[in-house]
């Protein structure tokens, strides 16, 4: 709606619009418009005619964003009216819309996160409730028991992290190419194959407990999320400085009328990280390199989605003899209001990877303290806790001791993908707190078995025996 309202500050044609809107990157609306346009011109029904046909045939809902906007934008071709003050109120309305809505999802996020929090408490509790009932009553392989507790719990976490998935926005941040994506690739499949290496060597040879073994194996996956948060920052930053940038640019470009005038002025002031991306397109527009060409450049150089969409604009403005006074505002306003959005979000995401994080070590720590009880009842029973009031079922410590690692794995990746779902944005960095997740989740529970074979040993083989 922003692209639209701004070419249309040039005054231009219907004609015109529509066969720049079907030219641009908007997915089902540019196809939209490029179907009216194809109906509308190249077959003669006429704009007005064809925005009614292809508004009935994009959806059959009524209340569809695309449909409404095609019917009501046939009847102000029909009628003659001012598309420039159309579109202003059209980007108002979408502007409030989007923001009633994202605001909604927040306090959506807000209560799933604390359903997440109860749930993540719970299930360990849940867990060891089971083993331990199976074991006191006797209901039979204590071992199975556990084996299905595990599966079930991690079963019923999964799916809720996938209803997150589909419910919550996903911040599209980054604007890459093929060949950066590939390359990030191949950091990933780097990190993935050095964390497998690892455990497997260290499970292989013993050197360390296997859960010690996979804690040491998620260091690995941090490297490809690290790389991931330095570019995830990188665009936060820039995101930060472009609304200064193009209402700046756009108010001086309106006033001498020349590109490479307005950019020379524009760097006298000071715009941070977003300096250096503004100094190479000014060198370009020297160079007398085209306009589009410079802009998508730019775009490329800082990798953000938000700043591609805008410079889309603001070079389509140009061509279209726009207001670059007004569009500069406009363009300004729209990120504004989407980086105080995405702020919030980013907030309300800080707490729920604080709060997961400390589940995850104290929840793992639960199972840790419960591996060293059943070994240690194991070796003071001889493997027989049976008698004449209780035919007790306890746990084999090899299988306890076996489901750890696989536990520790099964959480963090849980709990990973919980915290990049509240997050949004890149969707890379899920590997540094699922790498993150299971060095310390893996640490702590070696940690905990230290620390209560200790303990426990101190407790019970140095305690004194009544009567000797």
């Amino acid at each position: 709606m922003a692209f639209l309202y701004s070419i249309s500050t040039g005054e231009i044609g219907a004609i015109d619009l529509f066969k720049t809107g079907k030219d641009s990157k908007y997915g089902k609306y540019s196809t939209a418009f490029r179907n009216t346009y194809r109906l509308g011109v190249g077959w003669s029904y006429g704009l007005a005619s064809a925005c009614e046909m292809i508004g009935r045939k994009v959806s059959d809902k009524k209340d569809d964003p695309l449909k409404l906007l095609l019917v009501k934008l046939s009847q102000v071709i029909r009628l003659g009216d001012d598309m420039k003050m159309f579109f202003r109120d059209e980007l108002k309305n979408s502007l409030l819309t989007y923001s009633i809505k994202y605001e909604a999802n927040l306090e959506t996020q807000k209560l799933f996160s604390e359903m997440f929090y109860t749930l993540m408490s719970t299930a360990s509790f849940m867990i060891a409730a089971n083993s331990i009932m199976s074991m006191l009553m006797g209901f039979g392989d204590s071992g199975q028991i556990l084996i299905i507790s595990m599966m079930g719990t991690g079963s019923g976490m999964a799916v809720f992290v996938t209803m997150m998935f589909f419910m919550f926005p996903r911040d599209k941040l980054a604007y890459t190419d093929n060949d950066i994506e590939k390359k990030f690739r191949m950091k990933i499949y780097l990190g993935i194959g050095a964390a497998l290496g690892i455990s497997s060597v260290l499970l292989i040879s013993n050197i360390v407990p296997p859960v010690l073994a996979v804690g040491l194996g998620g260091i690995p996956l941090l490297y490809p999320g690290f790389v991931a948060k330095k570019t995830e920052s990188k665009i936060a930053s820039l995101t930060e400085w472009y609304p200064t940038f193009i209402l700046h640019f756009g108010q001086l470009y309106s006033t001498v009328g020349s590109m490479g005038q307005a950019l020379h002025a524009v760097m006298r002031s000071n715009f941070g990280p977003l300096q250096i991306f503004i100094d190479s397109l000014k060198n370009r527009t020297k160079n007398r390199i085209d306009q589009i060409l410079g802009f998508e450049l730019f775009s490329i150089e800082t990798g953000n989605h938000l700043i591609a969409n805008g410079n889309a604009i603001f070079s389509t403005s140009i061509d279209k003899g726009a207001d670059m006074n007004i569009v500069g505002n406009v363009i300004s306003d729209v990120t504004k209001k989407i980086n105080e959005l995405r702020g919030k979000r980013t907030q309300n995401a800080s707490t729920f990877q604080l709060v997961v994080v400390i589940l995850h070590v104290l929840s793992l720590s639960i199972f840790g303290l419960m591996n060293k009880l059943t070994e240690l009842f194991n070796d003071l029973s001889g493997g027989d806790l049976s008698n004449a009031a209780f035919e007790l079922t306890p746990i084999d410590p090899v299988l306890m001791s076996a489901l750890m690692p696989i536990l520790v794995i099964m959480t963090s990746i849980i709990s990973g993908f919980s915290i990049k779902i509240i997050q949004g944005g890149l969707y890379k960095t899920v590997f540094y707190h699922i790498g993150l997740l299971l060095a310390v989740g893996g640490i702590s529970m070696y940690a905990i078995n230290i620390f209560m074979a200790e303990f426990l040993d101190s407790i019970i083989f140095t305690a004194p025996v009544p009567g000797i």
